[in-house]
């Protein structure tokens, strides 16, 4: 039992405080275009993804952080606890939720910035930001409907005993209470798949047109070191580091979400708990630094600190 514990502690810390970094700088994003909304009554459309994105990301970090810490305390009767399985459900609807609003911002982005000529790219050019209350709603309501599926899946309970092997009793006659290892890995695809295709795709497009526009520059720049043209290196760098960090969280995630007599029990749930709240932190944070509006608030707070810790040393 104790060595069990002791395995489990082991990613708890490093992963709280990655949690708490997205908390501070996804609600750092929802706080700061709050502000600018009381103030104004409107929000851009950059904006309006950017705060559904920090407030669906702020309910997910803080159910898995309820999660986690109430696994910490009963890990062998989580499985049967109604407020485990709760908070669950919220995570994952969450997170789901979370999948498609960060896909809606790499669309947005594709759109507005990248310099594709085709006809109905233009088209949709000029219509994205009017589409952008229809795009939220619209994923809200796709995650809504891949995740009531799963809410029924118990699968590492029915699935696998307590040898670790794939119980042979299993059966699907019951659907609210047992699944198939095929009906389960549908439920993660479905639900994880979609929006990461859709936000490779708009990615890659960005970086694609980025990349020429990029090349283009050095060829008529008098010198590389051209602003500009650093410029638009810096922003490839971005897309393709939000690119990783996605990449990597979402195979974690679903590696994850396996059942455990089917992976590797001792690094599997560490490695791979530690590698998905990378993303959601992490990209954040590349939020708050590539947004000039976020970048300078943050400065501002970041320089009445300094200078509240300069008064308090003198």
């Amino acid at each position: 039992m104790h060595i069990a514990i002791h395995r489990f502690v082991l990613p708890l810390y490093p992963l709280l405080f990655l949690i708490s970094i997205g908390l501070v700088g996804n609600g750092f994003i929802v706080v700061i275009n709050g502000m600018d909304w009381m103030k104004s009554r409107k929000l851009s459309s950059c904006d309006m993804i950017l705060s559904c994105l920090g407030m669906s990301r702020i309910i997910m970090q803080g159910a898995a952080v309820v999660s986690y810490s109430y696994s910490f305390f009963s890990r062998e009767t989580r499985t049967l606890d109604n407020l485990f399985i709760t908070f669950r459900i919220i995570h994952m609807f969450a997170g789901v939720t979370t999948s498609w609003f960060a896909s809606c911002l790499s669309v947005f982005y594709c759109v507005k910035i990248a310099s594709f000529t085709q006809r109905l790219f233009l088209r949709m050019k000029q219509r994205i930001s009017g589409m952008v209350p229809h795009l939220l709603l619209g994923s809200l309501l796709l995650a809504l409907l891949t995740c009531i599926p799963s809410v029924w899946a118990n699968y590492d309970f029915y699935l696998c005993n307590s040898t670790r092997t794939l119980s042979e009793n299993t059966t699907v006659s019951d659907v609210n209470l047992e699944v198939s290892y095929l009906y389960f890995t549908f439920l993660v695809t479905v639900k994880g798949f979609f929006p990461f295709i859709i936000f490779l795709a708009s990615s890659i497009l960005l970086i694609i047109s980025l990349w020429r526009h990029t090349r283009h520059m050095e060829h008529n720049a008098a010198s590389f070191q051209d602003p500009s043209t650093e410029a638009h290196v810096k922003a490839v760098k971005v897309l393709f580091s939000c690119l990783m960090l996605y990449g990597c969280s979402f195979v974690a995630d679903t590696v994850r979400l396996f059942p455990t007599c089917l992976t590797d029990s001792t690094w599997t749930p560490g490695v791979s708990s530690i590698v998905v709240p990378l993303y959601p932190s992490g990209h954040s944070i590349i939020l708050i630094l590539i947004n000039p509006k976020l970048k300078q608030a943050s400065v501002k707070i970041l320089h009445h600190v300094k200078q509240h810790r300069r008064q308090q040393t003198y």
